[in-house]
């Protein structure tokens, strides 16, 4: 069993080069209303433009993130952390260790106002 992350982007083009550019995710699918965004031949994320006819019956009408935290799992998330405010984007708690998960972490506040949450586990 897995699971796949689809979120919903009010530009899916620029919010593809977001995680692009900050985390090296690579478009796997591209266009401005589907992307799936890879790691080789993984897919880590969909993205879906929030107007396009196609909804699956989420309703788009309520705020974007709310309730919702996306993990996302590197291998050095302090490298990571040093590249998100080397681009400005909005750090919403700084690293830290999570000792109920057994994580290092930080989150994030992606363009669609997503909380994305980069960590690395300390799980063997």
């Amino acid at each position: 069993m897995r699971t796949d992350t689809m979120l919903f982007a009010r530009d899916v083009v620029a919010t593809s080069r977001w995680y692009q550019d900050f985390l090296g995710m690579q478009s796997g699918h591209g266009g401005s209303e589907f992307e799936m965004l890879m790691d080789g031949d993984t897919l880590l994320l969909e993205l879906h433009e929030i107007d396009a006819d196609h909804n699956h019956g989420v309703s788009t009408t309520t705020p974007l993130g709310h309730g919702v935290l996306v993990f996302v799992h590197v291998d050095d998330p302090r490298a990571a952390l040093g590249r998100a405010r080397e681009l400005g984007i909005e750090v919403l708690s700084d690293l830290q260790y999570n000792e109920q998960a057994n994580m290092t972490e930080f989150t994030v506040r992606d363009p669609n106002g997503y909380a994305i949450c980069i960590c690395k586990s300390h799980w063997t």
